[in-house]
């Protein structure tokens, strides 16, 4: 009888969570340029007039008090005589908590009983937004995403030989500088 002796499999659990984190902040920057792309697009959808419902600031709390504020809005619209709700301000501050400066900065724009412009998504009426376009936290999803799965990568590289075996991505990239630009890299060889 012939005993196949098992190494330790933590190389391969390190990989592969590793690789999961990088498959997810994949996820988010992918989100977050959908995110910035809604933003662009968004100055270009049809308007409508809404009627604020609800608007205040919510406060982040912890032991030592009040951590973040956030400002909330509801807001009601029709469009063909269908009656829609929604909650965004603008792309990129939904849920984002800061400064109480920055709470308050939308309390002239939202106030319960005011009418304001929205734009809507022509195809989805019940994706829609007060302040269109792209606003400098438009830019923070995508943002996140991209240091995460830069973090993620330069962990592939490190963490590797440190664990003695060599880095995941090494056969990759000999293979591209082999090939001399041929594209023979490629699956099916040469283009």
């Amino acid at each position: 009888m012939h005993i196949i002796k098992r190494t330790s499999m933590w190389r391969e659990v390190v990989y592969g969570i590793v690789l999961l984190g990088m498959l997810a902040t994949l996820g988010l920057s992918v989100r977050g340029a959908g995110l910035l792309l809604s933003a662009w697009r968004s100055t270009r959808w049809p308007t409508a007039i809404a009627r604020i419902t609800r608007a205040g600031i919510l406060e982040r709390h912890d032991e030592d008090g009040p951590r973040g504020y956030c400002p909330q809005v509801e807001y009601t619209f029709s469009v063909d005589a269908t009656q829609y709700g929604c909650t965004r301000i603008a792309f990129g501050i939904e849920n984002l908590y800061g400064s109480p400066a920055f709470a308050h900065a939308y309390d002239a724009m939202l106030r319960v009983g005011m009418n304001v412009p929205v734009h809507y998504h022509p195809a989805k009426p019940g994706y829609s937004v007060l302040r269109p376009g792209i606003v400098r936290n438009s830019f923070l999803p995508l943002l996140r995403g991209i240091a995460c799965f830069a973090l993620l990568a330069l962990v592939l590289t490190v963490l590797p030989p440190a664990m003695g075996v060599p880095p995941l991505l090494v056969p990759a990239f000999q293979a591209m500088s082999n090939a001399g630009g041929s594209g023979a890299w490629l699956p099916g060889g040469s283009r």
